[in-house]
């Protein structure tokens, strides 16, 4: 866990990379996994009781967190909903005969991940990314 932080809350030299000041990386803010594709961090609020999950995007300048889930738990359930859902075992470069392409069935998984997570937003955003995907390598 603690190598996770490089980069964030700790410099590669061990100095704090932590601020209060607006876009700066909070000392709450704990990184728990970084997106395979871009990685993003994936990170818990440590000063709130729940551990809201948050993303950011890297390499801004600046950290503008964006809210993926209402509590660590949540975050949890929602990983466990999709790994339910998946039939693979590795990231892929191109959709095969197991990605869920079919808009009803996307509908569906987009809204239950929404009411898992509490959070509307990103998971719109999500299958947006997905949608966007099958459609490229069609």
């Amino acid at each position: 866990m603690a190598r996770l932080q490089i980069g964030y809350s700790i410099h590669p030299d061990g100095s704090d990379l932590t601020g209060t000041e607006e876009g700066s990386w909070h000392q709450s803010w704990v990184v728990i996994a970084t997106d395979s594709e871009l990685g993003d961090p994936f990170f818990v609020d440590t000063s709130d009781p729940m551990m809201p999950v948050y993303t950011a995007m890297h390499g801004e300048g600046e950290w503008i967190p964006e809210q993926v889930s209402t509590s660590l738990n949540s975050f949890l359930e929602s990983l466990l909903y999709l790994n339910k859902l998946s039939k693979q075992s590795f990231a892929q470069v191109s959709p095969d005969e197991n990605t869920i392409t079919d808009p009803r069935e996307l509908a569906i998984i987009e809204r239950q991940l929404q009411t898992i997570s509490g959070e509307t937003e990103y998971w719109e955003y999500f299958m947006e990314q997905h949608r966007e995907w099958v459609e490229d390598h069609e």
